[in-house]
């Protein structure tokens, strides 16, 4: 591992982190809010060391293995460590711990929160809340790269390190090409966003802090009731349909912009996902309509929000959905574990490896009936690498490790087991609200430090899709590079 290299880019990234600062910063001076300072404080923080660890790295040769994968969770282990401090200096949480957590959640869009009363708070910590969501939708490196030195195949690495998905599909020749039309098609529904919501009747203050929130799927809101608050079928549907736009891998999004078609949304996934989407909403609305004798229109209007908002991992609430019957409490469960599409801005095992584990379930029962019988797995007529099919079930063993490792140490707390499981789950899969104590009617604000530290980690983990924070627990990651050549 080159350290001064690494020294050298997280510097660099962290002193472009430190800007982003200033965007809060410029609200709290136009709102005269006593926050400003310590936005101020933060940036001059971020900023100074972001510059000392610049100037004392060096670009030493090109980024190998490790490297990249030091990196991108540096560069979010940073930007979390540095994130919290406009929280605890403006006293808006009583401890570090908890300002990482908010920070943590809002980076990795899982929308869980530990603050209450948010009508109270200064605009300019809402306004960081949610832009943390959006910077951490697309990703810091994503954002980042273009900052980055050219640094040939290992911009490549860091690309890939971060981008969520089990095939990894060069969308442009260049990576640079690439994160820059990717944060131009996110930036364009970002703004597309905002503008609906205005003409739905919201302030040009909370359009902006929820359409930032929408696209990164992170649930983050300026109300302390949610979506709820507003009582509004145009804003849920709008933020419903949004929700499942991010949700969708952005890699077709540029497919139908370059072949100036819409053949590319012909893909298995996104039918996958729809199908989905759509068996949820009837279950649910069936649930609520024969269950608890809730009328037609509002069931569906509820299920519909709900599951794309669970779906997504997005976390918004438009109704207390801890009090449905229990079907539909289980679909939103197994929804939690699901996510949405590889590629998007939503966290969950992904519906592309769902689709695969099921295919090679399939293919495994036709080869019991015919032990001699060789079966491909073929997605969008391409025969998957067998690399591919081992690689996602790793994952889903390893996904499943993790739940239970983190249900089990949240339970240690006191907690009830469906609450542990609740909690480990919404946010391993950058959901947010839970079930019982964590519910959508409450914050984590609760919780043991302990536990908070847990589900912490479990955010971080479920971000950057296991691998690439688990890679430093072993000890041959940490072997110090001495010369020049690539290791």
């Amino acid at each position: 591992m080159n350290v001064t290299l690494l020294e050298n880019i997280l510097g660099r990234l962290l002193m472009a982190f430190s800007v982003t600062i200033a965007i809060p910063l410029m609200v709290a001076l136009f709102y005269r809010e006593t926050a400003m300072w310590s936005f101020l404080i933060s940036l001059l923080i971020t900023a100074l060391v972001g510059a000392i660890m610049f100037f004392h790295g060096k670009i030493d040769g090109k980024i190998g293995v490790r490297d990249s994968f030091a990196v991108v969770g540096g560069a979010w282990i940073f930007a979390s460590l540095f994130g919290a401090l406009p929280f605890i200096i403006s006293g808006v949480v009583p401890t570090y711990i908890d300002a990482l957590f908010e920070t943590v959640s809002g980076l990795t869009t899982t929308g869980a929160s530990v603050l209450t009363d948010l009508e109270l708070l200064p605009r300019s910590i809402l306004l960081w809340r949610s832009l943390l969501h959006w910077i951490g939708g697309m990703g810091i490196i994503v954002m980042f790269i273009v900052l980055l030195p050219n640094l040939g195949i290992g911009n490549a690495r860091i690309f890939y390190s971060e981008t969520p998905g089990p095939i990894d599909d060069k969308i442009v020749p260049r990576i640079k090409d690439t994160a820059t039309i990717l944060w131009r098609i996110y930036f364009g529904l970002t703004v597309i966003n905002v503008l609906l919501l205005l003409a739905a009747g919201m302030s040009l203050f909370d359009a902006i802090n929820h359409a930032f929130a929408t696209m990164a799927t992170g649930g983050f809101s300026t109300r302390t009731a949610s979506i709820e608050a507003y009582n509004s079928i145009p804003i849920e549907l709008i933020t419903a349909g949004f929700m499942l736009i991010a949700g969708s891998n952005f890699s077709l999004f540029i497919q139908v912009w370059k072949q100036r078609s819409l053949k590319p949304l012909r893909d298995a996934e996104l039918k996958c996902y729809l199908l989905i989407v759509s068996i949820s909403i009837v279950i649910i609305a069936a649930s609520l309509v024969i269950q608890q004798g809730v009328s037609s229109g509002p069931a569906l209007r509820d299920s519909v929000f709900q599951t794309a908002s669970i779906m997504t991992t997005t976390g918004f609430a438009s109704t207390d959905f801890d009090q449905w019957p229990g079907i539909a409490k289980m679909v939103l469960f197994f929804l939690m574990f699901i996510g949405a599409s590889a590629g998007s801005t939503a966290g969950g095992i992904k519906v592309s490896r769902i689709l695969l584990l099921v295919k090679m379930g399939l293919a495994q029962l036709k080869q019991a009936i015919h032990p001699r019988l060789v079966v491909n797995i073929v997605v969008q007529d391409r025969v998957v690498d067998s690399s591919v099919l081992t690689n996602v079930g790793r994952f889903f063993f390893v996904y499943f490790l993790t739940f239970a490792l983190g249900s089990l140490l949240v339970a240690g707390t006191g907690l009830e087991p469906f609450d542990a499981m609740s909690a480990s789950i919404a946010t391993l899969s950058s959901i947010g609200p839970g079930f019982g104590v964590v519910g959508p009617m409450y914050t984590y604000a609760s919780l043991h430090p302990f536990a908070k530290g847990v589900l912490t980690v479990l955010m971080l983990l479920g971000r950057l899709e296991l691998f690439t924070l688990l890679v430093f627990l072993q000890p041959d990651f940490w072997r110090v590079k001495r010369t020049n050549k690539m290791k």
